[in-house]
């Protein structure tokens, strides 16, 4: 249990592309009175976040000799040399404004799909289940972790996001990323850890992730 209390700061909608998954954008269509095909085009944007890991049976491995060579050769400023695989979790993320915030963010208002937020923003900042003894000084501007009452306490849900995202993965595995999302965004961006490498075309995402159709 952690001292924790959302303030409504919204820094976390000003900082990060936020995923949504398939059962949580269904609601979010319904919530809008959209059709899920609409909210998809309309809303989202592809990613594809790339990591420097060890290889893992159990992990989606993706090659760079299947990535687009913009893409590649941003990897190789950023490394000093190639890497030849990735691991990589293709997702959805919320579309964001020119400044950078999620779409749905509103000034003065707040989220418009609060209701139906993802579960990775009901949970943040606790959503990894890496050890972390200092959330305060891993994200400094969050003022739900500086603010401090005795009778507060919030319960680390970082297991059961990672446990979301990870039966999401095994899904994709499973059954390709093209059975489980039916329809998908025209375009996107390339994440290698927090680095932004560039955009993307479905195209080019879907090739890059040849295993998984």
């Amino acid at each position: 249990m952690l001292e924790f209390k959302c303030q409504r700061c919204e820094e976390c909608c000003k900082r990060y592309y936020i995923v949504s998954l398939p059962e949580e954008i269904k609601k979010q269509a319904l919530f809008l009175g959209e059709t899920e095909e609409n909210f998809i085009k309309n809303h989202t944007q592809l990613l594809l976040h790339l990591f420097a890991r060890e290889y893992s049976p159990d992990k989606i491995v993706v090659s760079s000799a299947l990535l687009p060579k913009k893409i590649n050769d941003a990897l190789d400023v950023i490394n000093g040399f190639p890497l030849n695989f990735f691991i990589a979790v293709p997702v959805l993320v919320f579309n964001r404004t020119e400044n950078g915030t999620c779409e749905f963010y509103k000034k003065g208002i707040g989220c418009g799909i609060y209701t139906e937020r993802p579960f990775e923003c009901i949970a943040f900042p606790f959503i990894t289940n890496r050890i972390i003894t200092d959330y305060e000084k891993d994200y400094p501007f969050c003022r739900g972790l500086q603010f401090k009452d005795e009778k507060l306490s919030y319960t680390n849900m970082g297991h059961l996001h990672v446990k979301k995202i990870a039966s999401y993965c095994e899904s994709l595995r499973e059954k390709g990323f093209t059975s489980v999302w039916k329809t998908w965004p025209d375009k996107g961006i390339v994440l290698f850890e927090d680095t932004l490498l560039g955009e993307i075309s479905s195209e080019e995402f879907l090739d890059s992730i040849a295993g998984l159709k």
